[in-house]
């Protein structure tokens, strides 16, 4: 059904979205689908990793997740000069890019501003020509 799934991960979280990502692996193992991680880092989250960092973190993450399910995980890591006006826009394309069927994304309960401004999962519903499974 489903032949490349794309994650977002958070690196600033020690462990980065376990549900979704818990979810994406048992999708893609199920599948037989390609699985690739996808973090946007910049500058405007202090507490984040940077460039070359990020792209270690990635990639040690999609290592290991790569050698639980027996096959290659893709690493993805997108600079952003703001990443808060800025991700939304950069993961649709990027599911767009990698040509993803399916992106698996972590999201929290509807809060107050979740009515007015939507959320990135909700984005991503709304604008990603992939289908979204969005976990709480």
């Amino acid at each position: 059904m489903f032949k490349h799934i794309m994650i977002p991960v958070d690196l600033r979280l020690s462990d980065p979205v376990p549900k979704a990502l818990q979810l994406a692996i048992n999708l893609a193992r199920q599948e037989a689908a390609q699985l690739t991680l996808v973090n946007v880092y910049g500058e405007v989250a202090s507490d984040a990793p940077e460039g070359q960092e990020a792209t270690k973190m990635l990639a040690d993450l999609a290592r290991d997740i790569g050698e639980g399910l027996g096959r290659e995980v893709d690493g993805i890591a997108v600079y952003s000069t703001d990443i808060a006006a800025e991700v939304d826009k950069i993961l649709a394309v990027t599911a767009q890019d990698i040509d993803a069927d399916l992106v698996v994304v972590g999201s929290h309960a509807p809060r107050l501003l979740d009515h007015i401004f939507t959320s990135h999962a909700g984005h991503l519903a709304l604008h990603s020509k992939a289908s979204v499974f969005v976990v709480r």
